[in-house]
């Protein structure tokens, strides 16, 4: 047994015929010399997590036999065509890394290639299927500048966020579980839905985000807000009433109110004038009487005095 390079070679011999040691590739020239080849060396590599998320960073591991193997390892993604260079991660003790997050949603063929040095030759890893899924997000709906009470016909804001902010896509409202407008596109990751169509009542809003190539949809959590009705009567009632009374005393008239109410006062009002007008003409009748009487006194008082001037004068032509 000897050792070169600090391993072990076992030597055998047949038929007086020196033989290569084992595990090494040994050719004689006509001068007898001896060729040594580089160790043949074993890569494998492995994942911190698959599958993974989109965005999520990934590390890849890949392990050289032997342990003195020194170098580089470098990394491919051969489910492209030509094969990726993810990058490349130095050996120490055995061992090489690499960490990225920029894989797509999809499978991935990863391999690990061991470039050597110069007592270790080259080695490939069997491909690793690594697995990229879509990144569930979470869309979350609030108020704006309104209130979560509002007036009939008063306008209210919504606003739907996604995150990450990257995502993009549509938003949809949802007032009480059913479709509510059109569907808005995310900008920075924010969707806005302003309306004053919402009749009276309590409602539940949410937010349905559509999704895109890279993130999954998904709904936001259920937001209750309460619509409430301010209904405004205004009545105007236009009054016109002439009224003509000689009598002294005071005219009081009443504004609107009840109808009814109105109706009985109008009656009311009715009989106290026209009970006003026949005490009137009774009060008329008895001046017309008056005054007759003072006439048939008058006419009376004439006729005597004639009489009286007939009488003298009848005396005088005595």
């Amino acid at each position: 047994m000897k050792k070169i390079l600090g391993i072990s070679l076992v030597w055998i011999l047949l038929s007086g015929s020196i033989m290569a040691p084992i595990g090494f590739l040994t050719a004689f020239g006509a001068s007898g010399g001896l060729t040594i080849n580089q160790i043949i060396t074993i890569t494998t590599v492995f994942s911190s997590q698959n599958p993974s998320t989109l965005g999520r960073s990934v590390t890849f591991t890949a392990t050289v036999t032997p342990s003195t193997a020194t170098g580089n390892v470098q990394f491919n993604d051969t489910s492209t065509s030509p094969p990726t260079t993810l990058g490349t991660g130095a050996i120490s003790s055995g061992h090489a890394t690499f960490t990225t997050s920029s894989l797509s949603i999809g499978s991935h063929n990863i391999v690990a290639k061991y470039l050597g040095d110069t007592n270790n030759a080259v080695s490939t890893s069997a491909p690793l299927t690594q697995t990229v899924n879509q990144v569930s997000t979470t869309a979350t709906i609030s108020l704006g500048s309104s209130a979560i009470s509002i007036v009939f016909g008063q306008s209210v804001t919504f606003t739907a966020t996604v995150l990450p902010s990257t995502a993009t896509g549509n938003v949809q409202l949802l007032v009480n579980g059913a479709t509510f407008g059109s569907p808005v596109a995310l900008s920075g990751g924010h969707a806005t839905f302003t309306t004053s169509s919402l009749p009276a009542g309590t409602y539940d809003i949410t937010a349905s985000y559509s999704g895109d190539a890279n993130f999954s949809p998904n709904n936001s959590n259920s937001l209750s807000t309460t619509t409430t009705i301010t209904i405004t009567n205004t009545i105007t009632n236009t009054i016109t009433d002439t009224i003509t009374n000689t009598n002294t005393g005071q005219v009081s008239t009443q504004g609107a109110g009840n109808d009814d109410d109105d109706t009985d006062n109008d009656k009311k009002d009715q009989k106290n004038s026209d009970d006003r007008g026949g005490q009137q003409d009774d009060q008329k009748s008895q001046e017309n009487n008056n005054s007759q009487d003072n006439d048939g006194n008058s006419q009376n008082n004439g006729n005597s005095h004639q009489n009286q001037n007939n009488k003298n004068k009848g005396h005088k032509d005595d």
